[in-house]
């Protein structure tokens, strides 16, 4: 099963490493309450849908708070202002003694990969910036609204563990968004939630002019409880509903699931359980890691585990035809009883 990594404000990691590059203003949209979910819309059917036995991908260790190695240091030649570009720096150092990191392992194909959200969750970005040596990752990026973000940097210094850096941030500019999320969990139209979804090239907005495309999720079990195993299982799908066979793997997978509590204090992520199949609840910590395929889909499934109740917004990202699909859903978490 998923292990946390926890440090500082409660940050928590699911199976290891950020993956999946896009930005976006809005989510995706939801679809219309009156349609109906195709194909696959019972539990048992969707399993039925899926093929051969699944396999977790990587799992990484639980690190304590005190045993952190390093610490981020960001920075900006100026103030940032809302709609325009600037350089970002991102030096990674030890937190024992401030000397500079020089060496770090390449994983999902990038050796930093660096998530940013407007506090109020509207707003999601997925970045690789470049390494320039000395610890030090360089990326010219742009936020389109005033108000304040939150980033998540991720990356694993050669030898040691994987970390996640977050970091609070400012920008100034007309039409701020809000201060903090207020989420409304999405309602389930059959056995799925729906959205609708465009396309997009890595670190561009949305091509509201391009190809179209449905993203349902079917949360498992349906009411979700903290502190117990989960799967969340997407399945990618065309403008008119028909199941996409042939999305491709980015940055080393079918999909990648980027989740964050509504306080932004809590950060997960999760791989996907390759190869499809059908899915044994009871045997998730039994599930090992195989590379991805060449292609597939529609289903794509991810196995988490949320630590504390409350709501949760998490965006599935996927490729098609090289092209980024990213879908964000809003979840509720309830408390486990006693």
């Amino acid at each position: 099963m998923n292990t946390f990594w926890k440090w500082g404000l409660p940050v928590v990691a699911g199976a290891m490493i950020l993956s999946g590059c896009n930005q976006s203003r809005p989510e995706a949209e939801p679809m219309a309450q009156e349609q109906k979910a195709p194909e696959g819309s019972s539990h048992e059917e969707a399993h039925e849908e899926t093929g051969a036995a699944p396999h977790h991908a990587d799992e990484a260790a639980a690190v304590d708070p005190h045993t952190r190695n390093t610490k981020l240091e960001f920075s900006t030649p100026t103030a940032l202002q809302a709609g325009k570009p600037a350089d970002w720096t991102l030096k990674i150092v030890s937190a024992k003694d401030g000397q500079p990191m020089a060496n770090f392992a390449k994983v999902h194909d990038k050796l930093m990969h660096l998530i940013v959200v407007s506090k109020d969750l509207s707003w999601f970005s997925h970045i690789h910036p470049k390494y320039e040596g000395a610890g030090v990752f360089k990326i010219n990026a742009t936020i389109p609204r005033g108000g304040d973000f939150k980033l998540y940097a991720d990356y694993t210094p050669e030898g040691q563990s994987q970390e996640v850096a977050q970091h609070a941030f400012a920008v100034e500019g007309k039409n701020p968004l809000p201060a903090k999320a207020s989420l409304t969990p999405d309602k389930m139209q059959g056995a799925w939630l729906l959205r609708q979804a465009y396309t997009r090239d890595e670190g561009r907005e949305e091509n509201r002019q391009g190809a179209t495309y449905q993203v349902a999720l079917m949360p498992m079990p349906a009411k979700l409880v903290a502190g117990k195993e989960a799967m969340l299982h997407f399945q990618v799908r065309d403008a008119k509903g028909k199941p996409i066979t042939d999305l491709q793997p980015y940055l080393g997978a079918l999909g990648h699931c980027v989740i964050l509590s509504e306080d932004s204090d809590t950060y997960l992520h999760s791989h996907p359980m390759e190869d499809g199949g059908e899915h044994d609840m009871s045997k998730m910590g039994e599930m090992k890691h195989s590379a991805p395929p060449k292609s597939g889909g529609p289903d794509v499934m991810f196995h988490t585990e949320f630590p504390k109740a409350g709501r949760y917004k998490a965006w599935g990202q996927f490729m098609h035809k090289g092209k980024i699909i990213t879908a964000a859903f809003v979840l509720n978490v309830e408390a486990a009883k006693p």
